[in-house]
């Protein structure tokens, strides 16, 4: 089996996630819990990562307004879990609320609990628009080794007499969203280029 540890198999499924389009979910926009799920399992399953949801601990109300709706708020722990390794494992906790005329408002703050701790977790990328998911499948046309070297003139400063990426190289990364200039979409290389002459005209 894979040697890698948690941290490791969390990142390699992170790198293997898509974007998640919010749609309706309960009395708003969010997504949904069988989205994450569909998403997820088979990753988890991929790269030897197994879930573990605990119950810390819950608040039950019984008949709240005109409606006597039932509101429970839990508290829990979400555990990810090397299926090679038990003993390596990452806790993440949330806090979920439900209500319900019936006898479901258990589970709702349960599902709600999950889906937020797993979204968060994986640091799932959601919007309300394909916008997001379109720009992410760009990604696989990056630049070339030529134009990151083009760009890098523009990211590097001296300081104490090594080369050290400056201030502006994070600004980039953030407005980009991506972690390394080599993952800039081929298709963003000539607006960046151009703010970079702009900032340094």
């Amino acid at each position: 089996m894979s040697e890698k540890n948690i941290y490791q198999r969390v990142n390699a499924i992170m790198k293997d996630c898509e974007y998640l389009q919010k749609d309706s979910a309960g009395m708003g926009k969010g997504v949904k819990y069988d989205d994450v799920i569909a998403m997820l399992r088979p990753l988890l399953i991929e790269h030897g990562v197994v879930i573990k949801v605990n119950e810390v601990d819950f608040c039950h109300l019984e008949g709240l307004g005109s409606g006597k709706m039932n509101l429970f708020q839990g508290s829990y722990e979400l555990t990810l879990i090397n299926m090679d390794k038990p003993d390596e494992s990452i806790i993440h906790s949330s806090t979920g609320h439900g209500m319900d005329t019936g006898d479901k408002a258990p589970g709702k703050a349960h599902t709600y609990a999950v889906k937020i701790m797993l979204t968060k977790a994986f640091a799932l990328e959601t919007g309300e628009d394909e916008e997001s998911r379109a720009e992410k499948m760009d990604t696989k046309n990056v630049i070339s080794s030529e134009q990151y070297s083009e760009l890098e003139a523009f990211l590097i400063e001296e300081k104490d007499n090594k080369k050290v990426w400056n201030s502006t190289h994070r600004k980039v990364l953030t407005a980009y969203k991506i972690g390394d200039i080599r993952n800039l979409p081929a298709s963003k290389f000539d607006e960046v280029l151009g703010r970079l002459k702009n900032a340094n005209n």
